[in-house]
């Protein structure tokens, strides 16, 4: 609890705690969300909202500088709705959170978003096909340390995505599904370190690790990575870009027709 209220430079009388049991400030999250947003928060008076063990059945419109910190970790929060999308972006951190239901997308970041929304230490574990775990448009959404398996995509329209450490799977045993990438990017900029990025859709669907297609992203940046692919090829792209890839290694190869730039990679199909 100390490292988390640390990191978001909160002081004891800004922590607000939900318990779904009734021992807390708030028994939902949005409430307390609320709570803290009447109070004015900003970046150098930020609120702690920490959660308690349970399951809350709510969708979440978050709100800058109130941030959300499950109080055990290792995703003994689970959040669940059936509304999309689960998680509206604000300017926040959120960390140790369960994300579940059958929403589509999970968390959304609109054309309209400026911010920065942390997800660090969330899990998603749901092979619904179609369902996409994170939509962004606008703004920027940095990943750390999560593991996510989904059977829909990371879908990035604009805005800036960053993944650092994660596990990311795309994977669903519907053969009517359509061909889909784990992270599609159309516009906006990628940059992936040190993660883990595979497909494992129904052969009959099959799909990229990584692809690029619609418009060039502005910044391309895959940096120490494991990229496995279910077909075709682990980073492929239909429009022409430059790209930086280091130190990374693939099952299936880089469609270099469309991809140029700095391309440091081992291929091993039986990766």
């Amino acid at each position: 609890m100390n490292r988390v209220i640390s990191t978001n430079n909160a002081s004891p009388d800004r922590v607000l705690v939900v318990d779904s049991g009734g021992n807390g400030d708030f028994p939902s999250i949005q409430m307390a969300i609320a709570a803290a947003t009447a109070r004015s928060p900003s970046a150098t008076n930020p609120w702690l909202v920490l959660i308690a063990p349970g399951v809350y059945a709510e969708r979440l419109t978050l709100a800058d500088h109130v941030h959300l910190a499950s109080l055990d970790g290792k995703g003994s929060v689970s959040l669940q709705a059936h509304i999309a999308p689960l998680i509206e972006a604000a300017h926040c951190t959120i960390q140790g959170l369960r994300l579940e239901g059958t929403a589509s997308p999970l968390i959304r970041a609109a054309s309209n978003f400026s911010g920065c929304l942390r997800l660090q230490e969330i899990y998603i574990d749901s092979t619904l096909a179609e369902q996409d775990a994170l939509r962004l448009d606008g703004g920027q959404v940095a990943l750390q340390d999560c593991h996510w398996t989904v059977g829909g995509r990371l879908l990035v329209n604009g805005g800036s995505l960053t993944v650092q450490r994660c596990h990311l799977i795309h994977q669903h045993s519907s053969a009517l599904a359509p061909t889909q990438a784990t992270i599609e990017v159309s516009g906006g900029s990628l940059f992936l370190a040190f993660s883990i990025v595979e497909n494992k859709a129904h052969p009959a669907s099959g799909g990229s690790a990584v692809r690029f297609s619609l418009q060039p992203p502005a910044s391309v940046r895959i940096l120490y990575c494991l990229l496995r692919a279910a077909s075709g090829y682990s980073v492929d792209s239909s429009v022409n870009l430059t790209a930086a890839i280091a130190a990374c290694r693939m099952n299936a190869d880089l469609n270099t027709s469309k991809i140029s730039g700095v391309l440091d990679y081992a291929f091993y199909p039986a990766l």
